[in-house]
């Protein structure tokens, strides 16, 4: 009796350990550039990160081409389940507090799996600034409101790629021409160079006739650096904005006249509880 439970535990641990190899992981970390990847953290995990984005690079030597201003996001995530996570930030332009559900749906299995990995993101925030504009404004005028399908594959050992159809809406528009409802189509791929370092692509296209002319469509390159329990992404992007209200729907910048924002991504996981 007692060689029979052996027998079965360890064929259970075994069938427990072949399904966790299994899995593909599409990216390396649960952000790509701006917007988010179809990784979760597992459960227990948190994600504290730090994300900083300075001025343009061509504002030139008098602002050191940009280090002279930032903006920042700070933000902690934590997953309820191997496939829910949860997460809230606050960044410093426009005064923003946003909150954050991701669930991953599908993940790419090797051997007769699922060949992609699906999973649905929603975010809300609220726009905390006073200024002339929006000083006499409720609570309910400055939410906004975004919803995701994040839909990717790895394609070998080099290459993933991710689209990402869009909804932003925002109650109160800081502009007359842009409407409330923005949709938009993201695409995002990841290139591995070396062991530690990969290379990763981001852009959001707009469809027309939404945004006022001063707005652009969000574009970014990333550099990810791995090392022991973090992940160091430096990024070149058009957009100050971290949450997708900004960045899909309010990028000023114009990348052919210099309008590249330096910043970074810099997260480290670690175990919520005690360990098994």
């Amino acid at each position: 009796m007692k060689k029979i439970v052996l027998i079965l535990l360890f064929q259970i641990s075994a069938f427990s350990l072949f399904a966790q190899v299994d899995r593909v992981k599409v990216f390396r970390d649960t952000r790509i550039v701006n917007g988010h990847s179809t990784e979760v953290l597992p459960k227990g995990m948190m994600k504290f990160i730090i994300s900083h984005r300075f001025g343009a690079i061509s504002s030139g030597v008098q602002q050191l081409w940009g280090l002279d201003n930032s903006t920042i996001r700070i933000g902690l995530d934590y997953a309820i389940s191997d496939n829910i996570n949860i997460g809230f930030g606050r960044s410093s332009l426009q005064k923003h507090y946003d909150f954050y559900l991701k669930y991953r749906l599908l993940q790419q299995k090797n051997d007769g799996g699922s060949p992609v990995s699906l999973a649905y993101y929603t975010n809300a925030a609220i726009r905390t600034i006073q200024t002339p504009q929006t000083e006499d404004l409720s609570f309910n005028n400055n939410l906004s409101y975004v919803h995701q399908l994040l839909l990717s594959r790895k394609f070998n050992d080099f290459v993933s790629f991710q689209i990402m159809p869009t909804y932003v809406h925002r109650n109160f528009v800081l502009d007359l021409e842009s409407n409330n409802d923005i949709y938009s189509l993201g695409t995002a791929g990841r290139f591995q160079v070396t062991k530690v370092m990969a290379f990763n692509l981001e852009y959001y296209f707009n469809l027309p006739d939404q945004l006022a002319s001063q707005y652009n469509s969000s574009a970014g390159l990333g550099i990810e650096l791995e090392t022991k329990g973090h992940i160091f992404q430096l990024n070149f992007t058009n957009s100050l904005g971290m949450i997708a209200p900004l960045y899909v729907a309010e990028t000023t910048g114009m990348i052919g006249k210099g309008d590249i924002h330096f910043g970074f991504n810099i997260t480290r996981d670690f175990k919520v509880g005690a360990r098994k």
